[in-house]
């Protein structure tokens, strides 16, 4: 009588899974080594994926491939290149643009002069601190001067109707300047004690 030695599989779901993911692990491998860039094509793909799931969109269908093969095909990995290229052609556009813009930027008025301000908010910063909460207004006047308040004053934080103010809203204040600086490069003139414009 022989004896038979071939190994015995105690649970074939757990031995095919594990099969399974050898297979892709090995594929991803192969896919980090022979791809230009990889490491970029994989972070892109975050944002593709879900906690659960993928987003519907081309890069979600990516990630989902990637995540289900362990590797993409060479013309998936080339557009999503081509995506990142576009978005660092974009961006570095900008940033010429903004550079451009900024060197134009001068300070405005004199410090201590009252001065009536006609402005735009650009970005609205909220800091928590331990004496509440304190905002910092970012605005822009007629000729793209950057103007900072920073405080609570309801002239600058809320409409006339009662609503808060948001990014892109304009208005109307007459108020004190306290300094001129600059920041990252850019001219700016900080104001303080805001009131409405008479």
């Amino acid at each position: 009588m022989s004896t038979n030695y071939s190994p015995v599989i105690e649970n074939p779901v757990a031995y095919e899974n594990a099969i399974k993911r050898n297979i892709i692990a090995n594929a991803n491998k192969t896919w980090y080594k022979n791809t230009a860039r990889a490491s970029e094509i994989d972070e892109e793909l975050n944002a593709g994926r879900l906690d659960k799931g993928y987003v519907d969109s081309f890069i979600g269908s990516m990630a989902h491939a990637y995540d289900k093969y362990g590797k993409l095909t060479e013309k998936q990995s080339q557009a999503i290149l081509k995506g990142i290229d576009a978005r660092i052609a974009r961006k570095a556009e900008w940033a010429d643009k903004r550079a451009v813009l900024d060197a134009t930027k001068e300070h405005v008025g004199t410090i201590g002069q009252k001065i009536t301000f006609t402005l735009t908010i650009v970005h609205i910063v909220v800091l928590e601190g331990i004496f509440g909460t304190t905002y910092i207004h970012i605005m822009e006047d007629a000729d793209k001067n950057t103007v900072i308040y920073k405080g609570n004053s309801s002239v600058v934080g809320w409409t006339p109707e009662g609503a808060v103010r948001v990014k892109g809203d304009t208005l109307t204040i007459t108020a004190t300047v306290k300094e001129h600086g600059v920041r990252n490069g850019v001219k700016q003139t900080v104001i303080q004690r805001p009131t409405k414009a008479k």
